[in-house]
């Protein structure tokens, strides 16, 4: 028998109506923290244990499940999604999963999607084996619901004060370890785990277990209110205190003259350094107001070591302090070489031979790694850049339904595509050059989602206002559909590349009234209009003539649409 269960069962597949409207588009375990499905603090508390395969079963939302999991894998482990059709509740949903379980699964953890916890795992499993019970309920003394009995010795012998035991009282942690005889015996009926539980307890005592669970951290995040606490508790800013001289001098540098060298949107600072002997590297600063800042490293390691694509080489990192210290590419990046007056094709055929590469093989490449990447692209985060859009670049003005719904079926016409890992903010700004070549940064906000919108991102990018703009957006377009090597018609990729144009110009813009309108920083309006234009175009292009009308108007001038 192997030291730890190598299969684990999530339970997925409920509703989260106490949770709506968040999860009108979202499973609960997949609501975010700290920028990453709040499942994933379980799988990896798992994975470090020992599982080697996760069962989920899914219900509401189901693509988005195959959305967070695309390759089905979580770093080493598999991941099988388990669809209900029809909701199983707990105990059906363990019935419906058992004939998966094989001759090495002699125990299985069962773990609620919603529930955090610190809980000794590796312990609870021990504790179940050496009392040889069927079920082993993990169970702590503090809770809103203290209704699970258990006596001095650790057998159950109630749940829910259901069989009118008088024993101490415990709160069950959504968390158990059950025996796959155990698990092969629940009935395929609709019903709860717990009526499985009190069953076996009356018809042989014993037989399941408590394990006094006596860790700090345990939370069900059932309500909205339980759920933003945590999430609001686990994102405060913690980090980025050290100066950016002291963590120059931490790592052998001294700040290099001219101070920052560049302001971004994500709260990062970036300087210059410089050695005695003239190498210079650049320093980069952040707090956790933007939790995926903390990904760069692993993911630039990821990008550059197992897949080959140019981005800066980390030197240094030290998480705790908020503090990297990068590779220097120097100053030139796309949008610098764009203002020239010669169209700047080889690096934009570079940067695009780049991203191609990170579609091809990024999936494969971080599962490997189990680097984790931020929220991937599902109804989500595609109705969260929607309500973006509505809440910072309409200037209080509400759309009419038929805008929203025309909004709303762009995410509908991307989720058909294949998943791949994109940049995310595949634009000039973020692209440097050197030697000609195209060199990526920006790289924390990297996730699974669709190749259309990071080519579209570049050519429709709204800090570029060359007069050729419309030679550069069909360049970009023939090129991308070359390094894609997409199999369909011209046609088809160019009306998902306008729709995924749509849909990132509503992130981008939105993006730009809230820095300028509610960060204070007025330099990001100045590029509002050119987005709105952008906005028309694309939206034209791709038949969303609503969005189109209400982007013009926005604008303030009639946009020409020409392709």
């Amino acid at each position: 028998m192997p030291d730890f269960p190598r299969t684990a069962f999530l339970l997925g597949a409920g509703l989260g109506t106490r949770l709506r409207p968040l999860t009108e588009n979202c499973p609960k375990p997949l609501l975010p923290i700290a920028g990453r499905p709040m499942v994933l603090q379980a799988m990896e508390k798992l994975r470090a244990a020992g599982t080697r395969r996760f069962l989920i079963n899914t219900h509401h939302c189901p693509e988005a499940w195959t959305l967070a999991f695309p390759d089905g894998r979580f770093g080493e482990a598999e991941v099988k999604l388990v669809h209900e059709p029809v909701l199983l509740e707990t105990g059906g949903g363990l019935a419906n999963i058992a004939g998966l379980l094989g001759p090495d699964d002699q125990d299985l953890v069962v773990w609620n999607g919603d529930i955090l916890s610190d809980c000794d795992i590796t312990a609870a499993v021990a504790h179940h084996r050496a009392n040889g019970g069927e079920a082993t309920l993990v169970v702590r003394e503090e809770g809103p619901n203290r209704n699970v009995r258990v006596t001095d010795e650790g057998a159950v012998t109630d749940l829910r004060d259901r069989l009118g035991q008088k024993d101490p009282s415990y709160q069950y942690t959504g968390i158990c370890v059950v025996t796959k005889a155990f698990a092969q015996g629940v009935p395929a009926t609709i019903e709860s785990l717990v009526e499985h539980f009190l069953r076996r307890t009356q018809a042989q005592p014993g037989s399941v277990q408590g394990f006094l669970d006596g860790s700090a951290t345990w939370h069900d995040l059932g309500t909205i209110e339980e759920y933003q606490a945590v999430k609001a508790e686990q994102e405060k800013p913690v980090r980025g205190a050290i100066t950016p001289a002291d963590a120059a001098k931490a790592h052998g540098y001294a700040l290099a003259a001219g101070g920052e060298v560049l302001k971004g949107g994500s709260g990062r600072k970036f300087h210059r350094l410089r050695k005695p002997d003239g190498e210079t590297a650049v320093l980069c600063v952040y707090d956790d107001s933007r939790p995926e800042n903390r990904l760069y490293g692993d993911i630039a390691g990821v990008l550059r070591d197992k897949i080959g694509i140019q981005v800066p080489q980390v030197l240094a990192e030290d998480k705790a302090a908020g503090v990297l210290v990068l590779e220097d590419l120097g100053d030139t990046d796309l949008w610098s070489l764009a203002q020239a007056a010669e169209f700047p094709w080889a690096p934009v055929a570079s940067a695009l031979e780049q991203v191609a590469g990170i579609h091809r093989h990024g999936v494969d490449a971080f599962a490997a790694a189990g680097v984790p990447l931020m929220e991937a692209f599902g109804p989500n985060l595609y109705q969260w850049e929607r309500q973006y859009f509505q809440d910072n670049a309409l200037g209080g003005r509400k759309p009419d339904r038929a805008v929203t719904d025309e909004m709303a079926s762009l995410a509908k016409e991307l989720m058909g595509q294949p998943v791949v890992t994109i940049h995310r903010d595949f634009q000039s700004q973020n692209i440097m050059v050197r030697d000609g070549t195209a060199w990526l940064v920006d790289l924390q906000g990297l996730r699974h989602g669709c190749m259309f919108y990071d080519y579209a991102a570049l050519a429709f990018d709204p800090y570029l206002t060359r007069t050729d703009m419309d030679l550069w957006r069909i360049e970009i377009e023939d090129h991308a559909r070359e390094v894609s090597g997409w199999k369909g018609s011209s046609d088809e990729f160019s009306h998902l590349f306008h729709v995924a144009a749509t849909q990132r110009l509503l992130q981008a813009c939105g993006a730009y009234g809230f820095l300028g309108h509610k960060k204070g920083r007025p330099e990001y309006l100045a590029h509002l209009p050119q987005g709105l234009r952008n906005l028309t175009i694309a939206a034209s292009l791709c038949g969303k003539r609503r969005i189109a009308r209400l982007a013009e108007e926005l604008a303030g001038a009639p946009t020409k649409v020409s392709r």
